[in-house]
Parts: C-alpha cells; sequence; structure tokens
C-alpha cells in the first residue's frame, strides 16, 4: 500500500531519533543543537543520547498539512524510524487515514 499522507501515523506516535538523525536534521534546518534542544527535541523522555521529536498542536513538530496532505518539513533527512514506517492497511493508523481522506472510486483525489 502507498501512503496516502494523512498524517495520522505523525499524531499518533513521536519520532524516535537517534545522534545520527539529529546531526542530519540540525545541519538540514542550518540550526545549532542547542536550537535543537530548545524547539524540538521532547525533554520529558531520553535514553542515553537518543530523544523524541516534541509534539506540537497535537503532531509531530515538522508535520504540516497543505489542502489536507500532510507533509514533513524534513523528510528529505527524515528519521530512521519514519523511513522504516511502512503504510498498510494492517496498520489501524493507516485505515484511520483512509476514512478521512476524500477517495472517488479507489483513488485519493490529491
Amino acid at each position: 500500500m502507498e501512503c496516502r499522507r494523512c498524517g495520522v501515523c505523525c499524531r499518533k506516535h513521536q519520532a524516535f531519533v537517534t545522534p545520527m538523525d539529529i546531526k542530519r536534521i540540525v545541519k538540514y534546518l542550518g540550526i545549532t543543537l542547542n536550537d535543537w534542544d530548545k524547539l524540538y527535541d521532547d525533554g520529558r523522555w531520553s535514553y542515553s543520547e537518543y530523544r523524541l521529536i516534541r509534539h506540537m498542536n497535537g503532531a509531530c513538530a515538522f508535520l504540516k498539512f497543505n489542502e489536507g496532505i500532510a507533509t514533513c518539513l524534513i523528510h528529505a533527512v527524515k528519521p530512521a524510524c519514519c523511513v522504516k514506517w511502512q503504510a498498510s492497511p494492517d496498520k489501524a493508523e493507516c485505515r484511520e487515514g483512509m476514512e478521512k481522506l476524500p477517495t472517488k472510486g479507489n483513488s485519493v483525489l490529491l
């Protein structure tokens, strides 16, 4: 199943980021590690150097919508856990997203 860009997974889960993920994201955004800590690190949880990306307004800080379609502001350097996520009708998040997106026939209206 191809991702339908509903954004449900980005609302229900927080991205677990490795030190390498953080380095790529910081470089891509042109910010410092200190900026990362202040703006995007969820300080409520950490394990060693691993972190979670903060949720803002009920979703990943990097999730934005354009005409109802989910967009990742750091898609080019998204965390490994997001790269590994595979959309599937077996996932509750994907089923929820399919129910919310307008469709015509068997295709999603984009």
